[in-house]
Parts: structure tokens; sequence; C-alpha cells
């Protein structure tokens, strides 16, 4: 079953995609009378082909069945592919968080299956969904993986080539790493793919017409080498190739390469033409990317025409596209599909870590309390004997030694909230060297593979790419490493040594650390930040390290009021924090000048009746578990070293004002 399923599958990517519309009411008909699940798979599939890349939204139904036909027959093979068509879909229709999803589903299915076609295919719909998000390094990630996936199961040669489905997708895989060499610019590299794309091609279809994409990125490589004219033939050429097919993508990619060129060469009349060519078409073939590609591209042009009425209507359309395509909830989701595949092995860790952490707080309480009822008996029983007495002295000063250690915890536990923020911080440099390191390794493995073969051209070009890949590691290397000398910095133990600090750039960094550091335990929260410095106060004499976790202590503590203000007030609340310096003439010891430092929520405020209460050791008004009382009460002991004063002023249901202020 799962054989003849998996042949289906694999058949139905060389099926011509848009059948005539007998021939579709012929597929309905059949699905209509057959309960097998064999034949309903095969024209569920057809069905996909007849509407994927015409009009998605009626492709949908046929996938869904797809997948309910997969899980129903426990077949992985099954499952896998048809979750790749789904992410496909969502990709065509502009939902890109939705098209992530399914296609890292597909992969995971795909990796049980241990079929390299199938994992080959999931790597090429990732690819797909990371070039629509313009993200052109994980696309080229993901096309390397899946080129080496083909390479590591078969010797491919275009002399002894013959025509197969699995070199169908082979080509496929190796168009898109075309494209995505050309978006980060490697056009040599990009060539090379496209050339034996187009060639596997030809050989694949026995000479018939050539595949519309083909001629399409030739045309983007020739557009960015500058070369216009030559760029124009490509996409002409695409345009016939799509037309002749009915391939409406492959009519508006290379329209929109035509109205892109044609404006660089100073032909706007041409350029508006071609981009309304592609907005024509998306009235029947809804590709939101090109849309708002022709789109932009339309505003600029009558821009340069001087027609405002034109450019304003163009301008507002294609913000509106955006919106709807990159709006921040979707970038957000976009961002957590990503990050969600690479910490899952992580999270797993961390888990595990936990559980020994809390097996260890239990046995060290366990052991305090067996510890202090064993000096409570030798005090009862011996308390006129010498050797009791010392045992008793003996279990007092270890309790005192853990009380410090508690009072330790507290305050590494504001450390442990400054390190979450500087990870977030770090992440981005880190997954820069990630990716280009695993590009590297793939291409070093071809770059042997053509030395061997004698191509030492080809070898030069991908050295060189190598070469430019290292360059960005050691660029994103040297950030990281910035990154993590300021943590040192901030995390090492205050030597009490003054210095000159810019308090504006102090305040705005632990601001960012704080707000980081919140959502590190919770990614659901958000809060608004303003930020209102005075740049004429410049450097004061401070020590940074202790300054720095007033401001973080102050920062959590607001952060906190208006995230449980929002849990009580969701639909009209807006969680707000702002921070402000400013430099005043009478510092609190009299005389000179002072900075003053406000950290400003609209939280829920303090009660009246505890607000004098706020600053000693131990009290604190968060519930048990969440707060040991030792933030402000260090904070304040700060604050007067440095001849300061810090004040509360505070309204139930309005909100909080810490005042901080230091003398010059």
């Amino acid at each position: 079953m799962k054989k003849t399923l998996l042949f289906w599958t694999i058949l139905c990517l060389s099926i011509t995609i848009n059948a005539q519309s007998d021939l579709a009411d012929s597929f309905r008909k059949e699905l209509e009378k057959n309960n097998d699940d064999n034949i309903r798979f095969k024209y569920n599939n057809l069905m996909y082909y007849r509407y994927a890349w015409t009009n998605p939204d009626s492709a949908i139904p046929y996938v869904q069945q797809n997948i309910l036909i997969g899980r129903r027959l426990k077949s992985d093979s099954v499952l896998s592919f048809s979750l790749c068509q789904y992410g496909l879909l969502f990709q065509f229709k502009g939902n890109f968080p939705q098209a992530l999803h399914y296609s890292f589903e597909a992969l995971k299915v795909a990796e049980k299956t241990k079929q390299f076609v199938l994992i080959g295919l999931a790597y090429f719909t990732l690819t797909e969904a990371y070039l629509a998000q313009d993200d052109y390094i994980r696309a080229l990630f993901y096309a390397t993986r899946g080129k080496s996936v083909f390479d590591k199961h078969f010797a491919f040669s275009l002399a002894s080539v013959q025509k197969s489905d699995t070199l169908e997708t082979y080509k496929n895989i190796l168009s898109k790493l075309a494209v995505a060499y050309e978006k980060n610019v490697q056009l040599d590299s990009a060539l090379k793919y496209i050339q034996i794309t187009e060639q596997l091609d030809k050989v694949l279809k026995n000479g018939k017409m050539i595949w519309d994409h083909v001629p399409f990125v030739y045309g983007n490589i020739y557009f960015r080498k500058g070369e216009y004219r030559k760029a124009i033939r490509y996409y002409r050429w695409g345009m016939e190739l799509g037309t002749r097919g009915n391939y409406n993508i492959g009519i508006m990619n290379n329209a929109y390469g035509l109205a892109n060129a044609f404006k660089k060469i100073n032909s706007p009349d041409s350029g508006i033409f071609y981009a309304n060519k592609v907005m024509e078409v998306s009235r029947y073939a809804k590709y939101p990317q090109v849309q708002l590609e022709a789109l932009t591209l339309l505003a600029d042009v009558y821009k340069g025409k001087d027609n405002t009425d034109s450019t304003a209507k163009y301008f507002e359309l294609a913000l509106a596209m955006k919106d709807s395509l990159f709006n921040r909830g979707k970038v957000l989701q976009m961002q957590n599909q990503t990050f969600n595949e690479q910490v899952r092995q992580q999270e797993l860790q961390e888990a595990e870590q936990k559980r020994l952490y809390q097996y260890r707080m239990y046995a060290m309480v366990a052991g305090l309390g067996v510890l202090a009822i064993i000096a409570l008996l030798l005090y009862r029983t011996n308390q006129h004997k010498q050797k009791a007495n010392l045992k008793i002295e003996k279990a007092y000063e270890e309790l005192k030694s853990t009380q410090a250690q508690l009072i330790q915890s507290a305050k590494m536990a504001s450390l442990g909230e400054l390190t979450a923020g500087i990870a977030h911080e770090i992440q981005n440099p880190l997954n820069f060297v990630n990716n280009f390191s695993e590009v590297n390794k793939e291409l070093i493995d071809e770059m042997e593979q053509e030395m061997g073969k004698g191509n030492l051209d080809d070898a030069k070009a991908i050295a060189k790419n190598i070469k430019g890949n290292e360059e960005k590691i050691i660029h994103h290397g040297k950030r990281a490493e910035a990154i993590v000398k300021g943590m040192l910095q901030h995390s090492q133990t205050s030597n009490g040594q003054k210095e000159l600090t810019d308090i504006n750039k102090l305040a705005d960094e632990y601001l960012r650390l704080s707000s980081h550091g919140l959502r590190a335990k919770d990614n659901s929260f958000n809060a608004t930040m303003n930020t209102d410095f005075d740049d004429s106060i410049g450097k004061i004499n401070i020590v940074p390290q202790d300054i720095g976790r007033v401001l973080l202590n102050l920062y959590n503590n607001a952060f906190y009021a208006v995230s449980e203000r929002k849990k009580k007030q969701p639909d009209n609340y807006e969680p707000t924090v702002t921070i402000s310096t400013r430099a005043i003439s009478s510092p609190p010891t009299g005389g000179g000048r002072s900075v003053e430092i406000k950290v400003i929520d609209n939280g829920g405020g303090i009660p009246q009746k505890v607000v004098d209460k706020i600053f000693q050791p131990f009290f604190t008004t968060k519930p048990t578990g969440q707060g040991t009382g030792l933030g402000l009460s260090l904070s304040y002991d700060i604050v007067k070293a440095h001849g300061g004063e810090i004040k509360v002023e505070t309204k139930a249901e309005k909100g909080t004002v810490f005042t901080v202020q230091l003398p010059v």
C-alpha cells in the first residue's frame, strides 16, 4: 500500500500543472465514486496540481484529504509529502507562519521515513518559505542541505542522466539553490546551478518546452550584474513560456522582472505596462508577494514621473499588502517557528537540569530540617555538657551560613535576569556564525569534489564563497565577543571604584536587558517602552555595576507591575514603562548639580499602607516564591552610598514613579 501511494506521490511531480477543465471534472467524478485510498490519493494529487498554481484556495481541500489519508493509513511517506504540499499552498497565499509550520512538520515526518527524496522535498519547501520571507541566509542553508541529501545517495552526472521522478525533485532543489545564491549575491555559483538546472530540464522533457522558472532566474542574475538588456531578453523568454503553458506564477514573476529592468534603463512607461500586467494576472491568480513587489515598483515609477496621485494610490496599496504579509504578529510567528526548531533539544536539557535542581533543593530543605531537629534534641538533652554546646554552636553557625547563602541567591537571581536579556542579544550573531559554518562545511565538501574532478575554476569559485562566508563569521564572532565582554563587565562583583559613565547609555542598556529577561520567562508579554533622555548630562562619576543593579531592579519591578495589571485588564489596557533623565541644580546633599532618573509605570500601584515599608529588607508585595524583598533594599543602600536619594510616588490603578537622584 505505502509503496503504491509513494509511487503516485513522486509521479505527480512531473504532471502538467494546469489540466483542462474537462479533466478536472473527470477527476472529481473519480473521487466521488471511489472509496479506495490509493485511488483517492491519486486523484486528490491531480486536483492539487490542477489548482495549486492558479487558485491555491481551491487546492487546499484536496491536500487536507490526503493528510487525513496519510494519518488514517499511518503512512509517514504520504503524510510528509502532503504536508509539503500544504506548506507550499500557504506560501502561495502569503501566510508565511503557516508555511513554515507545515514545512517543519513535513521535515520531522520525512526524517522518520529515512527516504532521501522526501527529506530533500521538505528542504525544498523550507527553502521556498525562507526565500518568500527574504531570509536568504536560511534559504541558502536549507537549499544546500537539500542538495547534500541527494548527493549522498546517488552519483549525479548530466552525461548519464535518465528521466526519473527522483531527478525531477533534484532539479527543483538545484533551481532553488541557484535562486538562494543569487539572492546572497554569489552570482558565479548561481549561474553554475541554473545552467545545470537548464540542461537537466531539457533532458527530462526530451527537448520539449523548457521550465519558465529557468529564464526568470537567468534574468535575475544578469539584472544583478547590471546587464539589464540581457536580463530583459531572458524575462521575455520566461514570460513567453509562462503564457504558452498558462503558468500564472511564471507570467507574474517574469512580468515583474521586465518592469524592474525597464525602470533601470529609464523606460518608465514600459515598466508601468509590465507592472500592470502583474496586477492584471493577479485578479485570478493570487500570489501576494509578487503583487507587493509590483505595487511598490509602480509607486516608485510614478514618483519618478511626478505623478502624485498614482504614487499615493500605489504606495497605500503596497503598504496594505505589506502589512497583511509581514505585520508584526506574523513576523513574530515566523521567528518563533524558526527558533522553536533550534531550541527543542535545548529545552529537553533544561527540563532535566531543572528537575535535578529541584531534587537538590528538596534535599537541602530536608537536610536543614533534620539539622534543626538534631540541634534542638542536643540542646535539650545535653545542655549541661560541653560537647553538646559545641554541636549546638556548630549547627547555629551552619544556619547563619545558610541564611547568607539565601541572600546571595537573591542577588544572583537579579544577575540571572540580566543574563537572560544578554542571551537574547547574543543569539542573533551566534545564529549567523552557526549558519555560515554549516554552509561552509557543505561548500568544502563540494570544493573537494570539484578538485577531485580537476575543475579548478569551480573550486576557486567555491573557495571565494567560503572566504566571503568566513569574513561574515569573523564579523559576527567579534560582535558576539563584544557582547560577552559587556556581560562579564556587568556581571562581575563591583570593586567600588567610581568611573565616568554615560548614564543615558547605561539606563537604555539595562532597559533592553530587563525587557529581554522578562520575555525569556513569558514570551507572550509585551510592553511599550518610552525613553526621554537629557543629552546635556554627559558623563557622571559613579560605580556603573552598582547603579546598573539599581536600574535593573527598578525596571524589573515596573515590568512586573504592568504585567500583573495586564492580566486583569486585557482589553482596554496598554502596558507602558517610561524612563527619563535630566540634569537638576539642587542635589540631595546641597550645592553643585545632580542627575534625576525616573522610572514610571502605569501598573496597579503600591498600597499606601505599605509604601513606607518597601525599602525594608525582606519586605515584598509579590506572592510567595516570586520575590525575596531584597531588591529595593539593596538599591536603597547603593544609592545612599553614592550620596543620593531614592523616592517613590504611587496611586492605586494609576501607576508608580521611582525617582533616583545622584550627585554629579
